[in-house]
């Protein structure tokens, strides 16, 4: 019988995270949330919500909450990635585990299959740039490289380093797949932005983002 988690990296995310882990348990075997040394309730919320949780002791970014949340999902034939902050729609899960068990072995959610309109000019800017140079890279079409909602075969969690910080990981993540020659395939999802205030810097992650890249393909 098959078997599935949901990794939850979370910062600060105690007003989203409760319903976040709600929603998620009918749709996996296990949800585990890594919260990333937060400084409100976040564990606590989503340990009462019914999440194995894992506490770090500071905040160490989305890249290295995802490598811990990862560890712990051995034995798993699908582990599915998602947000903290209501910003993936967590009754899609079972389109990403449906991507993997129909052969592909990183299934990835694009917001850009469906109406985007709500996302703001930058992340959409960003977005497409990084398409850009993450399709050249990878060797085929990626139109959504910077979503995390994503799932992966369990039988690859293991090989992958992803050595990246914050929200590189999701191109690493991409690059690394596609140089192992593991099968890539994208799945429509929801575009969907709320008021809370993101985590993620622009300018400075963008900076990181482009580093990340260009270690990965010296190495």
């Amino acid at each position: 019988m098959m078997k599935s988690a949901a990794v939850i990296p979370g910062y600060n995310v105690s007003k989203t995270i409760g319903e976040v882990v709600r929603r998620t348990l009918p749709m996996v075997d296990q949800v585990i949330v890594v919260d990333d040394g937060s400084q409100d309730n976040t564990a606590e919320v989503a340990r009462e919500s019914g999440a194995l949780t894992i506490t770090l002791e500071e905040n160490t970014g989305k890249a290295n909450a995802t490598r811990v949340g990862l560890r712990r999902c051995e034995g798993f034939d699908v582990v599915v990635t998602l947000d903290g902050d209501l910003q993936h729609c967590p009754e899609e899960i079972p389109a990403l585990i449906e991507g993997v068990m129909d052969g592909a072995q990183l299934c990835i959610g694009s917001r850009f299959f469906n109406d985007h309109s709500s996302m703001p000019f930058g992340s959409r800017f960003s977005n497409r740039v990084a398409s850009w140079i993450i399709s050249l890279l990878a060797g085929q079409r990626i139109t959504d490289p910077q979503s995390g909602f994503r799932a992966l075969d369990g039988r690859i969690v293991p090989e992958l380093e992803l050595r990246a910080e914050r929200y590189a990981i999701e191109h690493v993540m991409i690059l690394e797949a596609a140089r192992k020659g593991f099968t890539i395939k994208e799945v429509p999802i929801s575009c969907i932005y709320g008021s809370e205030q993101s985590n993620v810097r622009v300018l400075q992650d963008t900076c990181r983002v482009v580093y990340d890249i260009l270690r990965f393909i010296s190495r």
